[in-house]
């Protein structure tokens, strides 16, 4: 009975913020609406759609990782460092298949890396990702020989700029990775150890949940969704850059705190977090197409976050790092 319990008043808080970002979002695009001709148009809507599909995916990775009370701020690290991989097996004459699979291997290789220090060297997840940060960044440097490295071929070009019945492919792929996040979350047994794991750590030992594995595979999501995430840059721009996402961290954090998940772990919602990626990009959209100016446009993306941690905090959801 307890249980059915928590489990209605949990779905009752979800679905307010679900229904409070819903609002946010149209709150929003009304105002850009009115304040700029150009926003409501479909090539507009779609442009900052696909563009916004990096984060989107990398946003649902990192969802998975900080619904357990971690976090992985080595996903563009990732990203970069299997962009170079890619870019050179491609440009030396590797068929694009078994370039592509090579990339995502070294990119589960660098999860499970996380994955393993996290969970059975016990370091504190910040210290590990921003560690591994580093290296991985290092090592993007290190291959590329800090160049930019250029990628062509018919594959990429699909993924980077064609469509299908009008939609950009990037914007199937984000969805995709949203709903396979959802099934994995929602139908699978593994999907409810992590909402286990995020509530509580020590009940989750206790009742036989193998807490470690939970936590190695929950690093290996997010490094897998940077993997994503890589091969949809590369087919967007057009090249492997070793700096590339330096500056755009805050962005995947800011995406998934907004989507209202709790910063203690154990609650939150994959819809939550797609809503507030599309909230995050409606806003800087909208900002410049108001030629908002850029250090502008970082104080508000700041404020968003504070707003959004302060929220979560009157909600009893104090960031904190389970050991």
């Amino acid at each position: 009975m307890t249980n059915t319990r928590l489990r209605i008043r949990l779905i009752i808080e979800e679905s307010g913020v679900i229904l409070s970002l819903l609002i946010a979002l149209f709150g929003l695009c009304l105002f850009f609406s009115i304040t700029s001709p150009y926003f409501l148009t479909i090539k507009n809507i779609l442009n900052f759609l696909s563009a916004t599909a990096i984060l989107g995916i990398m946003a649902a990775g990192l969802f998975v990782t900080m619904l357990m009370g971690q976090i992985d701020i080595s996903q563009y690290a990732v990203l970069a460092f299997s962009t170079g991989v890619l870019a050179i097996l491609v440009r030396s004459g590797v068929a694009v298949f078994l370039s592509i699979i090579i990339a995502l291997s070294i990119v589960l290789a660098c999860g499970a890396v996380n994955g393993f220090s996290v969970a059975f060297l016990k370091i504190n997840p910040i210290i590990t990702t921003l560690g591994t940060m580093l290296i991985f960044r290092g090592l993007a440097y290190m291959i590329t020989e800090t160049k930019v490295l250029g990628v062509s071929g018919h594959f990429f070009s699909v993924i980077g700029s064609g469509r299908l019945l009008g939609i950009p492919i990037s914007i199937y792929i984000m969805v995709f990775v949203f709903a396979l996040v959802y099934v994995i979350l929602k139908f699978t047994v593994y999907g409810k150890r992590i909402y286990a794991v995020g509530g509580n750590a020590e009940a989750s030992y206790i009742s036989g949940i193998n807490v470690r594995m939970v936590r190695f595979w929950g690093m290996i999501v997010s490094a897998a969704a940077a993997g994503v995430a890589a091969i949809t840059y590369v087919s967007q721009v057009g090249v492997a850059v070793p700096s590339a996402g330096t500056s755009a961290l805050m962005n995947v954090i800011t995406a998934v705190v907004l989507g209202g998940i709790s910063l203690a772990g154990g609650k939150g919602s994959i819809l939550g977090t797609l809503l507030g990626v599309l909230i995050l990009a409606v806003l800087n959209n909208g900002m410049v197409l108001l030629s908002v100016q850029t250090f502008y446009q970082m104080i508000v993306r700041g404020a968003v976050l504070m707003l959004a941690v302060y929220v979560d905090t009157l909600q009893g959801g104090g960031f904190k790092i389970k050991g």
